[in-house]
């Protein structure tokens, strides 16, 4: 550990860049391993999109595929499909932890979702009309099965592109928030957390702008080529995560001016105690703390369902796949600008705020936001088609669009940090098997809740616009919860902290 104390900050680098030039050697490493997970989340997520509204095959309507059918297998995805397979990620997660360790579960779960991109960009893609059921053969199927089911059943016909949509949602829930955000916890000493966590993204979302512009240029032309050009791009990337992963281990860690095991916000688990494949999902039904934590995390999820799938519905009814995908471009590059500019202003909000406003101001946005997202819709629904001479529906997606942008944004830059900080009291044990349990299934089954909703929609009226009056309400509520549950957990939080402390400092006074 370094003996001699680090030169103070400037008022100005206090305020934008509070990083010593020796941690540079720690910071930048952590930043680009962000940005390389960010990059091939990005990608996956704008491509399985694109794939269910334009290449599944859906039953078929007075003889022509239906049109709101695709709306309607994304909810039915994140419900039937997502949902359990969450659940069992959640296992695999912690059987590989018991068995090998974090380092080794990094190295694997990275791999696995490898292999599985690399079998899909350049198998299963370049062959998908001759592994897929057609339009009849999913007509014919419907036919004999419950409403309730004809979306289930649809999507085990797509069976390659529900496989990719599985592995692209899992990806974004287990690389950022249980492998980065987990090591990340493990290895920020305490005077690092508030200046590093909110700084990493500003690297690391540069991922995602350069992730969208690749969208973008490589779907101008919508072809197998290009599309395969795009999933080798995320097998270069994820090499590239496990290398820079690597180096972490070997170089930064190993460098006692870098990393000193003693100034990490852990405490040590017993050495010889196991822990269950239940217990982190047992954690969140007996522990109030970390069920406040998977409330939060819920409530995102819920909220960001419905806006994103009313978004998506008006998307798909106003552009071709070209323009869709170019769209889904442009919402990951604001996303990512939104993120770099908001991340100077959220890491001194982290600093010189307490838990509870950092942990407010995503929601309180998210409020705002789509509000008036959700307002443009209705007046395009129920008023005019057009407002002041511009397209309702246009402006609709252009406001929606930014609105999950910034949302987005804020969620990388506030909540994602200010969730992590929500586990760093914890002892081991309990961070290590709650941050699973609640990162995997309290985020999945917010998103699913919100998506049985939809379902019971549509099997009452099929369309999900016919539902968006409803769909605004339970919005709004959404939200609102999860304001109230910041507050509840706010003071635990405080007094979590301050115990670690105080044992921090008894620990340092019986050392001495």
């Amino acid at each position: 550990m370094t003996t001699t104390k680090p030169k103070e900050f400037s008022k100005f680098q206090a305020i934008v860049f509070p990083i010593h030039k020796f941690e540079l050697r720690k910071f930048l490493p952590m930043s680009f391993l962000l940005f390389f997970i960010l990059f091939v989340y990005t990608l996956v997520r704008d491509l399985k999109d694109v794939f269910v509204q334009y290449q599944t095959h859906v039953w078929l309507k007075d003889g022509v595929p239906d049109s709101s059918a695709s709306s309607q297998l994304i909810s039915a995805l994140k419900l039937w499909y997502v949902l359990p397979f969450a659940f069992l990620a959640v296992m695999l997660f912690t059987v590989l932890m018991n068995k090998f360790g974090s380092k080794k579960t990094f190295y694997i779960i990275v791999s696995s979702f490898m292999v599985f991109y690399a079998l899909f960009g350049f198998f299963l893609y370049p062959n998908l009309d001759h592994l897929m059921m057609s339009s009849e053969q999913i007509t014919s199927m419907v036919a004999g099965v419950p409403g309730f089911f004809k979306t289930l059943v649809t999507c085990a016909g797509n069976w390659p592109i529900t496989l990719f949509y599985i592995f692209s949602e899992i990806w974004g829930t287990m690389a950022i928030s249980s492998l980065f955000w987990q090591f990340a916890n493990a290895t920020t000493m305490k005077d690092e957390t508030k200046r590093f966590f909110g700084l990493f993204s500003l690297i690391g979302n540069a991922g995602v702008v350069i992730a969208g512009v690749t969208i973008k240029n490589a779907l101008k032309d919508y072809s197998i080529h290009n599309v395969m050009i795009l999933m080798l791009s995320v097998l270069l990337c994820g090499a590239f995560v496990l290398a820079t992963y690597a180096y972490i281990n070997k170089k930064v860690l190993t460098d006692a001016s870098l990393f000193d095991p003693s100034q990490i916000k852990e405490k040590k688990k017993k050495s010889k105690e196991k822990v269950s494949v239940m217990d982190g999902i047992k954690f969140l039904f007996t522990n109030t703390y970390l069920l406040l934590v998977a409330v939060l995390v819920m409530g995102y999820g819920i909220a960001v369902n419905f806006a994103e799938v009313v978004l998506k519905t008006q998307m798909k009814a106003a552009f071709d796949k070209t323009e869709y995908a170019s769209m889904q471009g442009n919402l990951s590059i604001f996303t990512g600008v939104f993120t770099i500019v908001i991340t100077l202003f959220a890491a001194n909000v982290l600093r010189r705020c307490k838990w509870k406003i950092s942990a407010a101001v995503t929601p309180a946005i998210f409020l705002i936001l789509g509000t008036i997202f959700f307002a443009l819709t209705l007046y395009n629904k129920f008023v005019s088609p057009t407002f002041f001479g511009f397209s309702a529906l246009t402006l609709a997606i252009w406001f929606g669009i930014i609105q999950d942008a910034m949302v987005k944004s804020v969620k990388y830059c506030l909540f994602d940090s200010t969730k992590s900080m929500a586990y760093i009291p914890l002892d081991e044990d309990t961070k290590t098997k709650g941050q699973a349990a609640v990162e995997v299934i309290g985020g999945r089954a917010g998103k699913a809740g919100a998506s049985l909703i939809q379902q019971i929609m549509f099997g009452i009226i099929p369309g999900l616009m016919n539902h968006v009056v409803t769909i605004v309400a339970i919005f709004v509520v959404t939200v609102i919860a999860w304001i109230a549950s910041v507050f509840r957990l706010s003071p635990k939080y405080e007094k979590a902290v301050e115990e670690m402390n105080e044992n921090d400092e008894k620990v340092a006074v019986t050392e001495n």
